[in-house]
C-alpha cells in the first residue's frame, strides 16, 4: 500500500515538473526606484521655420520660366510674369468709356430756370436774386453721364491693380521648396503656386512627457542643458535650443521646438535627426532597458502569478541604451527584458 502511495506522488511530481518545464524562460529585471539623470532622445524630421507660400491674386498664362525646385531666390526678385493682355484690353474699353462720359457731361445744357430766365429779362428781379433762385434750382443728383463715369473710375482703378498683380515677386530671400505648376503653366487666382523657405534657422518637433516640465524649465533657469542633434548616418553633431510650447490643455506631452542655426545648410530639410536632451538635471524613476519596451508607453513585466502582463509607463528618460520609467510601475515589478514575439497576455512564464 504504502509502495503505491509513492509511486502516486512520485507521479504527481514529475507531472508538475513537466508543466514548469513547459512554461518558457524569460529574463527580467527588478525595478527599484533610485535618482537617474534626465536624459532624451527623440527622432525627428528638419522642418524651416520660415516659409512662404506664393499666391497669384489673378489668373492667366505665365509667360516667363517657372523657378524649379531647390532654386535660391531673393526678396523683390521676379519670380513669374503673368499676362496681361486681357486686363490691358479691359483698361483700354474702361479708357474709351470714361473719355465718353466726360464728352457727355460738356455737351449737357446748363439747368437752367425758365421763369427766373424771364424774370430777369423783364427786369423785375435782379442779377443777385437770380443767381439765388439758380442755386436754389440746382439739382443735387449728378446727371447719369456722371455716375457711369465714376464707376468707371472704380473699375479702372482694380484693372489697374490687377495689372500690377500680374507681376509677381519673392517676398522673401530662400529656396523654391515646392512648386504647384502644371504643365500648361497656367495661374489660378487664391490657389498656390510657390512655396518657398528659408533654410536657417531649423525646427525639429518633439514631445517631453509633460510631467517633466518643472525639471526643463530648472535645466533652462540653471543653464545645466545641453541640447544636440545628430545625424546617425555621419555622426555629425549640431547645438540647439530647446523651446517648450505653453501646454494649457493638460495634455501628458508637451511639445517642444528644437532650434538650431544653419548658416551652411548643413541640416536637410525633412530628413530626421536624433534629437539629445542632456538636461544636467536627476529624476527620481525605475531605469530599465529600452529592449523592455513592446510600445513606447508600454512594458511586458511579470506579476506575482507567473504571468505575462502589460503596464502602460511614461517613460521620461533615454539614451545609453536605457530609459527612466516615471510612473505606470511599482517597487519590485519583474519586468522583461526582451519581450519575444511569441510571449501573450497571461501567459505562464518561469522569471529569471
Amino acid at each position: 500500500m504504502m509502495k503505491k502511495i509513492w509511486m502516486a506522488a512520485a507521479a504527481l511530481f514529475v507531472a508538475f515538473a513537466a508543466a514548469g518545464c513547459g512554461a518558457p524562460s524569460v529574463k527580467t529585471v527588478r525595478a527599484e526606484k533610485s535618482a537617474q539623470p534626465f536624459v532624451y532622445e527623440e527622432e525627428a524630421p528638419a522642418e524651416a521655420l520660415h516659409a512662404m507660400t506664393v499666391t497669384p491674386r489673378v489668373s492667366g498664362p505665365i509667360l516667363t520660366e517657372i523657378p524649379a525646385e531647390g532654386t535660391a531666390v531673393r526678396a523683390g526678385q521676379l519670380l513669374v510674369q503673368i499676362d496681361t493682355a486681357e486686363y490691358a484690353a479691359q483698361k483700354a474699353e474702361l479708357q474709351q468709356r470714361i473719355a465718353s462720359s466726360g464728352a457727355a457731361r460738356a455737351a449737357a445744357p446748363s439747368a437752367g430756370n425758365s421763369l427766373a430766365d424771364s424774370l430777369l429779362k423783364e427786369g423785375i428781379i435782379t442779377k443777385a436774386e437770380y443767381a439765388r433762385l439758380a442755386a436754389k434750382n440746382r439739382p443735387a443728383a449728378p446727371a447719369a453721364g456722371s455716375a457711369a463715369g465714376e464707376a468707371a473710375q472704380i473699375a479702372m482703378s482694380a484693372v489697374q491693380q490687377a495689372i500690377s498683380d500680374c507681376t509677381i515677386l519673392s517676398p522673401i530671400d530662400g529656396v523654391i521648396a515646392k512648386s504647384y505648376a502644371g504643365e500648361d503653366k497656367m495661374a489660378a487666382a487664391g490657389r498656390p503656386l510657390l512655396v518657398i523657405r528659408q533654410n536657417t534657422p531649423v525646427i525639429l518637433n518633439i514631445q517631453i512627457p509633460s510631467i517633466m516640465d518643472a525639471v526643463i524649465q530648472k535645466a533652462k533657469d540653471e543653464k545645466t542643458m545641453t541640447v544636440t542633434i545628430r545625424d546617425t548616418e555621419s555622426g555629425a553633431v549640431w547645438y540647439g535650443e530647446l523651446k517648450p510650447q505653453p501646454n494649457r490643455d493638460g495634455d501628458p506631452y508637451t511639445v517642444c521646438f528644437v532650434q538650431a542655426d544653419n548658416p551652411k545648410d548643413e541640416i536637410k530639410i525633412g530628413k530626421t535627426y536624433t534629437v539629445r536632451i542632456d538636461s544636467g538635471q536627476k529624476i527620481e524613476g525605475y531605469a530599465v532597458p529600452a529592449s523592455a519596451f513592446v510600445r513606447p508607453d508600454q512594458v511586458a513585466i511579470v506579476n506575482a502569478d507567473g504571468l505575462v502582463d502589460v503596464r502602460t509607463v511614461t517613460a521620461a528618460g533615454g539614451g545609453d541604451g536605457e530609459r527612466v520609467i516615471v510612473s505606470g510601475l511599482e517597487e519590485g515589478d519583474r519586468v522583461i527584458v526582451s519581450p519575444s514575439k511569441d510571449l501573450q497576455l497571461g501567459m505562464k512564464v518561469r522569471a529569471q
